[in-house]
């Protein structure tokens, strides 16, 4: 079975500077699937020459294999904090380990934290006011984090 290590390695050699490894994973039928980002968005041409570049560094003629390369895709949770750093000042949706939801722009992140803010409707004096509030969220406390996708 081809080695996740191995394939990090060769991901990590072939990433330019504003890309980053997501994910990996590997079956037993050694079908290989990589999930990388770029903070200046990935394109797919850029897919194809970092796949290229595995493929060549992979030894076929010992195992075969299958390489499935692409970007996370804006649904799926946050699995590595440079996601993070690529929504800083944007909206997303943190679901704690109690359930609770929070849904806002990420202000801040912090080595074991994240700030984020959102707003409310509140009566006062009679009248609905909006209110903002910042909210610091500890990674540990954390079960999901995903974008919004906002069609405004």
């Amino acid at each position: 079975m081809i080695n996740k290590n191995e394939i990090e390695k060769l991901c990590k050699s072939a990433l330019t500077e504003t890309q980053f490894l997501v994910e990996i994973k590997i079956n037993p039928a050694n079908d290989i699937y990589i999930a990388i980002d770029d903070f200046n968005g990935l394109n797919i041409e850029e897919c194809k020459r970092i796949s290229r570049f595995i493929e060549e560094n992979l030894n076929r003629d010992k195992e075969d294999f299958s390489i499935e390369l692409g970007s996370p895709g804006l649904s799926n949770p946050f699995k590595v904090t440079e996601q993070y750093q690529k929504s800083l000042n944007k909206e997303i949706e943190v679901v704690l380990k109690t359930g609770e939801k929070i849904s806002g722009i990420l202000t801040s992140i912090r080595e074991d934290e994240i700030l984020v803010t959102y707003s409310y409707f509140a009566k006062m004096a009679n009248k609905k006011q909006q209110i903002s509030e910042i909210s610091k969220i500890k990674f540990k406390d954390i079960k999901t984090t995903k974008s919004v996708i906002s069609f405004k």
